[in-house]
């Protein structure tokens, strides 16, 4: 069963991992062109195309989402010693009360 909290350790592998499948989905698609092929058939040539494209897209989205997650992860990672995160070192400037 794994633990309620995760462990720091944990969230940096994690991250790292998703950061790899960015890196792989965007291979993977830039591989997907590199190789795309031409048929002499019109309507062939466009499933194809078509196949390709909803392909990449896929891949694309995919690759984001990771970037996406790798950076929240980021975010919650460890501190090094002596350091701060944002939210805790931006207050709110104070206002007067209206009257």
């Amino acid at each position: 069963m794994p633990p309620s909290h995760p462990r720091p350790e944990d969230l940096d592998e994690l991250g790292a991992a998703m950061s790899a499948v960015a890196e792989h989905a965007a291979a993977v698609g830039e591989h997907l062109l590199d190789h795309m092929v031409t048929v002499g058939d019109h309507t062939a040539q466009s499933a194809v195309d078509g196949t390709i494209d909803a392909a990449i897209d896929t891949l694309r989205e995919i690759g984001a989402s990771s970037r996406e997650i790798a950076l929240g992860l980021a975010a919650l990672g460890p501190l090094a010693t002596g350091t701060t995160r944002a939210e805790e070192s931006v207050h709110a400037p104070r206002v007067r009360p209206l009257r």
